[in-house]
């Protein structure tokens, strides 16, 4: 009995120690199959598949919609963005080329959310209006530069 009792036991702990799968398990033996239904997820924060040129089409955001919804008033709104660690600050070397200085959530935004970003500071402060016309994004950390913001957007490395 007690062989038998041990020959399970070990039998159901190697049966077990499949690795997780987020696929329905082999004919719903460890789950009724009705515990897989509506568990797809994607675990990215942007939809890797979709081409890079297109993937923010059909958004009617402006940079204005953040700055009204924070009170009207950018440079607070760049304020909280540099007390949450997304922005450090931002200067000019100098030749007069812009930087802006990114903190460590930065990446922890969304590739649409980098470009809002992005795209809300340039509406603040016009950085792409004059020469010459687009500013260098850098790590704070590592001092590399990361991208560049210009009119024709975001570009990062």
């Amino acid at each position: 009995m007690t062989k038998y009792f041990l020959t399970s036991a070990l039998t159901l702990l190697i049966l077990s120690a499949v690795p997780a799968q987020a696929e329905p398990k082999f004919m719903g033996i460890w789950w009724w199959p009705d515990h897989w239904k509506n568990q797809d997820f994607n675990p990215h924060y942007a939809n890797g598949t979709d081409p890079h040129n297109s993937q923010w089409s059909g958004t009617n955001w402006t940079p204005a919609d953040w700055i009204k919804a924070d009170g009207g008033d950018g440079t607070k709104l760049v304020q909280k963005w540099i007390n949450a660690d997304i922005l450090v600050g931002s200067y000019k070397d100098s030749d007069g080329v812009p930087y802006l200085e990114i903190g460590p959530n930065f990446y922890h935004l969304s590739g649409l959310d980098k470009r809002k970003v992005t795209e809300t500071l340039d509406a603040i402060y016009h950085v792409t209006a004059s020469k010459p016309g687009m500013y260098f994004i850098k790590d704070a950390q590592t001092r590399k530069i990361i991208g560049t913001f210009s009119k024709e957007g975001l570009n990062l490395e």
